[in-house]
């Protein structure tokens, strides 16, 4: 299954290549979230009632697709609720990961995505 969401807005902070780390949020978040976030929109055609999301699974942005290496057990709940996850990439699963992170496969040769206004974001349920 996939999932489709529309990148709506990029805070001034969202995208951090230093930590290699991006926040999600769906429409309707405040503005102290806003400016830290990239805020997503889901396509009705998928909607995120219906997210499902596991280790092994991918998510797709700007071209390039990431495999998930660890998906917090707080991750489907949060999505569903919020559009809500934390991505981390070319970072490895720490021993206390995040419940609401997905962390990705580390590869060296994937820099952290360019995330743009009106591109989509494709998760996909293996």
């Amino acid at each position: 299954m996939k999932w489709t969401a529309t990148i709506e807005k990029i805070g001034k902070k969202a995208v951090d290549a230093r930590d290699q780390m991006v926040i999600l949020f769906g429409e309707g978040t405040n503005q102290d979230l806003e400016d830290v976030s990239v805020i997503q929109k889901f396509d009705s055609e998928t909607p995120v009632s219906g997210f499902v999301f596991k280790k092994g699974d991918t998510i797709t942005v700007d071209g390039t697709t990431y495999i998930a290496d660890y998906v917090g057990p707080m991750v489907e709940s949060n999505m569903k609720a919020l559009g809500h996850a934390t991505l981390f990439f070319n970072r490895k699963v720490p021993k206390a990961p995040l419940a609401n992170a997905i962390y990705f496969d580390p590869d060296e040769s994937q820099a952290l995505p360019q995330f743009k206004l009106d591109d989509d974001i494709v998760y996909e349920h293996i």
